[in-house]
């Protein structure tokens, strides 16, 4: 039987699972670099990938979790040093299991291990740290792919620029972190005196290119820290990029950068952006920034100055936000139909195109529609406009204007299937019916075209299929006698991920995972979040499964719709859902739109637990259950706990159900509260009230109009999954 590190394979397997790194600590390691046993200790770690490629970068996780945790428990005064002793154990051994890992037969694994080993070189207090790597690296024991990389990284650390730039020139570097080590090794050598005129732009130009993360905050402190590198003006600029959304400190640098008049500016113009925003939240310094755009905004018009098309575009596109928040909006739309003449891509098309769409419905909605129609053709993602055909079909629809809706959905319907199509093909459609609307078409038409759209919410899909007597099965649906396909193999990158759940690393997983999942296939990122969802994350498997059906497309699978629509504690919700009259799949699609499952969430406005409720309604609705139950508020009430949550939200509802006389509303009541929905039920009478479908597109609240569709969508497909119900049936019941 193979032995790792003196105990058998599975043994060694199973605490690993655990998260138990105790066997790797008891195997009497030599942690002393330079020993005669600090090889064989190398060596002997690299057993552990007899378990799994990726074991000793899972064992130098839990090493580093499980000191931390231990640290925070000991005493800091420990007179004898014990303490300051196993921290530096803990890093030696931390750092001896990513070297071991260099040598995986997983490329994913070895990367990994690599950044690791690079973040411990370069961000550590102590030159010390590096020369212990560099030992490792240099003593033999190691081969890898990464060991250039790695080494030069430890040469930096300890001063050896010289060396450092030799070993890994700027040309050769083909990533960002490699790109800073050696930009930096370059400028800082003795040698490379001859080329820092050259060099010195290149630095800046890289500095200014890169986004936020761990790359650029290590290169901004390198070149703040270089003699003679950053001129007065690049320093300020890169300052107030560091400050990020702390806009009004950005400023105080963006302001020094401005006193040559801006040349750091155009000579980079992804800094205009950064100053435009800067200036855009903040009120008290909007002023100073509305004369300088528009100053420049002249200056593109006259012609005085020549601008590349990536300044123009940034000058008078960051020119019409900040009129649009100090409420020109037809000055702003001015600048955005400029800007559109540079815009970049088909994303920044878009964004000027909506702005200005968005400038005219603060004006006239009616303006706003007959932009819609003009520029329609022009729009790239028709996904982009939603908001703002939202807004329109809510004024319209309050206001009984069904002609402009129905002008609208042609508009939609010639440029193809889109979310909102369908939308505005439910509404016409019922207007039609309900005879509010003349036209030579029947109702049926306008129900065929949002049922066929498949990009579309459920809701409307589901109420079209009621109304023509269809059933709705999602596309791409499996009948049940259907064999299942064999999973389909997994590559490396999905190996090395999967194997956070299998060996007690999960809660690290999430990072790893934002990082790959476009290097994924659909199968391997399904099985990843069918991985995350059964370690109770449920709210990160639904995410990852809802940025992977986007990026597939529809038509999503049945397992796709398992793992979006889950069934966590199932045998609470079906129980209470009886208690309260409630049908199943209506309290798990509020439980699920409320929370995503998450037991301990809190929002911003205090609502607590999975069902989200307020302490005072929470408290309420105990003491009415505490009449002929168990009273929730003994020891205090604790809307974290699952049941205790379940129980009251299940009571709540069918208590909004009794009060506003409707599934619908009670929903509605849910979300916006009951005073508000019985105000919007007034309003809408007094102009001869619509149906509850048509009385949900006109609710003042976007918030609450989507909670409504949300719920009602979530509620067909649970009770279509796994109650035996038709997708319309569930809808037509809920909306009568």
């Amino acid at each position: 039987m193979t032995q790792v590190l003196g105990i058998p394979r599975e043994e060694a397997a199973q605490l690993l699972r655990n998260g138990d790194t105790g066997f790797i600590k008891r195997a009497e390691l030599s942690l002393e670099s330079g020993s005669p046993g600090f090889s064989k200790a190398l060596s002997r770690l690299k057993e552990l990938q007899a378990i799994h490629p990726g074991a000793p970068f899972y064992a130098g996780l839990l090493i580093n979790a499980n000191e931390a945790s231990n640290r925070d428990n000991s005493s800091s005064n420990d007179s004898n040093g014990n303490v300051a002793n196993e921290v530096g154990d803990a890093f030696r051994l931390e750092t001896l299991l990513f070297c071991a890992a260099l040598e995986s037969s997983s490329f994913p694994v070895r990367r990994e291990a690599a950044l690791k080993l690079l973040h411990k070189i370069l961000q550590s207090n102590s030159p010390n740290d590096a020369g212990f790597v560099l030992g490792i690296l240099d003593s033999g024991g190691i081969e890898s792919d990464f060991l250039p990389l790695l080494r030069v990284a430890c040469l930096y650390r300890l001063g050896r620029y010289d060396e450092a730039a030799k070993t890994f020139p700027a040309e050769s570097a083909t990533t960002e972190w490699e790109k800073a080590i050696a930009l930096f090794s370059a400028w800082k050598a003795p040698t490379g005196e001859t080329l820092r005129p050259e060099l010195r732009h290149e630095i800046t130009a890289f500095l200014f290119a890169l986004a936020s993360g761990e790359v650029r905050d290590w290169a901004f402190d390198e070149a703040f820290s270089s003699v003679g590198l950053l001129g007065v003006a690049e320093s300020a600029a890169l300052l107030g990029r560091r400050s990020g959304a702390n806009y009004g400190v950005g400023l105080l640098f963006f302001r020094a950068a401005l006193e040559d008049g801006g040349l750091v500016f155009f000579s980079f113009p992804s800094l205009i952006a950064d100053l435009g925003r800067a200036f855009q939240y903040t009120p008290s310094m909007r002023g100073e920034g509305t004369e300088l755009f528009r100053s420049w905004a002249r200056q593109i018009e006259a012609s005085e100055t020549e601008y590349t098309p990536e300044a123009k575009f940034f000058i008078l596109f960051y020119a019409g936000r900040i009129e649009r928040v100090n409420g020109n909006n037809e000055a702003s739309s001015d600048y955005f139909l400029r800007a559109l003449e540079y815009a970049p891509d088909a994303l920044q098309s878009d964004a000027c195109i909506w702005y200005v769409l968005m400038n005219a419905l603060a004006e006239s909605p009616a303006a706003a529609a007959s932009l819609v129609r003009s520029t329609i053709s022009r729009w790239n993602d028709l996904s982009y406009f939603d908001d703002v055909l939202e807004r329109l079909s809510y004024y319209f629809t309050g206001r009984r204007q069904w002609n402009e809706l129905l002008e609208i959905f042609f508009s939609l319907e010639n440029r193809g299937p889109s979310a909102s199509l369908a939308q505005y093909a439910w509404i016409v459609g019922r207007a039609v019916e309900e005879g509010y609307l003349r036209t030579f078409y029947r109702p049926e038409r306008f129900y065929l075209s949002a049922f066929q759209t498949e990009n579309a919410s459920f809701y409307y899909r589901a109420l079209a299929a009621a109304k023509l007597g269809l059933s709705l099965v999602p596309e791409g649906e499996k009948s049940t006698a259907e064999k299942p396909a064999a999973p389909e193999a997994t590559g490396p990158e999905a190996d090395f991920l999967l194997g956070f759940f299998e060996y007690g690393t999960a809660s690290f997983s999430l990072p790893y995972i934002q990082a790959a999942e476009r290097r994924l296939s659909v199968p391997e990122l399904r099985e990843i979040a069918a991985a995350l969802a059964a370690t109770g994350r449920h709210k990160e498997s639904l995410d990852l499964v809802s940025r992977y059906i986007d990026l597939e497309g529809p038509p999503a699978s049945r397992e796709d719709l398992l793992l979006y629509y889950p069934q966590p504690f199932k045998e609470m919700v079906e129980r209470y859902a009886g208690e309260a009259d409630l049908a199943p799949e209506i309290l798990y699609a509020l439980i699920r739109t409320e929370s995503y499952f998450k037991p301990d969430i809190v929002s911003s406005s205090g609502a607590v637990g999975l069902v989200q409720l307020m302490s005072a309604t929470a408290e309420e609705m105990a003491g009415r259950i505490a009449r002929a139950g168990p009273d929730y508020r003994a020891g205090g009430l604790d809307l974290k706990d699952p049941e205790v949550s379940i129980h009251i939200g299940s009571y709540y509802l069918s208590y909004l159900n009794a009060q506003m006389g409707s599934p619908l509303l009670a929903l509605l009541a849910y979300n916006g509260g009951m005073g508000r929905v019985r105000t919007w039920l007034a309003a809408d009478r007094r102009q001869g009230g619509l149906p509850e479908d048509l009385f949900l597109e006109t609710i003042e609240y976007t918030e609450t109009r989507d909670y409504g569709r949300k719920v009602l969508a979530a509620a067909a497909i649970y009770g279509y999954l796994y109650y035996g119900k038709g997708m319309e049936e569930v809808v037509a019941i809920i909306g009568e």
